[in-house]
């Protein structure tokens, strides 16, 4: 699920209006569509040559001729943000490929071998990775990709456990990682309803190598997809969420530290504490939203992703 498409408004793009196919068919639908936002949507949890452990995330935003991509990686060791990088660049990406490369961002599906390349680079920044599915691509809305989003809906799917590696380099030093991420693609003609931009999402990658996306809408709506180990996706049967106490104050409101969340089928109760006490993406272009990892405790161990915008 993903991201913001009011910042696209407010530079007053013109966009094809289609209604999106009725089901996800994959490997077409790795590529661009006719559709009134779109985005591929990386997050990844690594380990630098350093020692230090690392949290990535890139996406890169498409509506009509334009393209917005966005990083920005955070030392979890520290909780230092260590770059952000946010540039909106003339390109279009068509039906039959993905290959969009610029000066300021790249990503590349190669589809012989199945590998997703990503660059992003600003003054003093540069980063670099690959990453590759180590399992099925999972179709979100009960297998048929498509999710309803506010009053209307869009196509969803997600690489839910990806090996990743790449290189950062920032602040003079170059720095190599590895370590498992999360690919996610959706585009619908949701742009223009507030309704369909406001919500809560999570990714969470369990050491039992099973995986849980869940999404609540502002207005109420919620669903999401449980991944067993062999990579098989169910819609779960319900679940709630609710935020702790602990809570970041920053660009005029406040961003939940902790969440707890309980499943009804499969019945999970997890405990989630957020690794880094800022992971706010400060836009530019972009308003600001929390892209944070997570501890997660309870029924399964590992690390969640939390998702929450304004």
């Amino acid at each position: 699920m993903r991201l913001l498409a009011v910042a696209f408004g407010a530079v007053a793009l013109a966009a094809g209006a289609t209604a999106a196919a009725p089901r996800v068919h994959l490997p077409r639908d790795h590529f661009g569509h006719d559709a009134g936002i779109e985005w591929w949507y990386v997050t990844a949890d690594v380990r630098g040559g350093d020692g230090a452990r690392y949290s990535v995330f890139f996406t890169l935003f498409k509506r009509g001729g334009l393209v917005l991509p966005v990083s920005q990686v955070v030392n979890l060791s520290t909780g230092a943000i260590v770059a952000h990088s946010e540039r909106l660049v003339p390109a279009r990406i068509g039906s039959t490929g993905l290959r969009f490369e610029s000066s300021v961002a790249e990503l590349v599906y190669e589809q012989a071998s199945n590998i997703w390349a990503a660059a992003a680079k600003s003054a003093g920044y540069a980063l670099r990775f690959r990453a590759h599915p180590e399992k099925p691509y999972v179709l979100h809305g009960g297998g048929t990709g498509m999710i309803r989003q506010g009053p209307k809906s869009s196509a969803y799917y997600s690489a839910t456990r990806m090996s990743v590696r790449g290189n950062l380099v920032a602040g003079g030093r170059s720095t190599a990682f590895a370590g498992t991420g999360w690919l996610d693609h959706q585009w619908g003609n949701f742009a223009a309803d507030q309704r369909a931009r406001s919500w809560d999402w999570f990714s969470c990658r369990f050491d039992d190598r099973t995986e849980l996306m869940l999404y609540s809408f502002r207005d109420g709506h919620r669903n999401g997809t449980y991944v067993d180990r062999q990579g098989r996706g169910r819609r779960v049967g319900g679940f709630e969420s609710a935020a702790g106490a602990r809570a970041l104050r920053a660009a005029g409101k406040e961003w939940p530290l902790d969440w707890t969340v309980r499943v009804s089928s499969p019945r999970l109760s997890l405990s989630l504490h957020s690794l880094a006490p800022d992971q706010l993406v400060r836009g530019t272009v972009l308003p600001t939203f929390w892209e944070g990892a997570s501890a997660v405790s309870g029924s399964k161990h590992g690390t969640c992703f939390v998702e929450e915008t304004s």
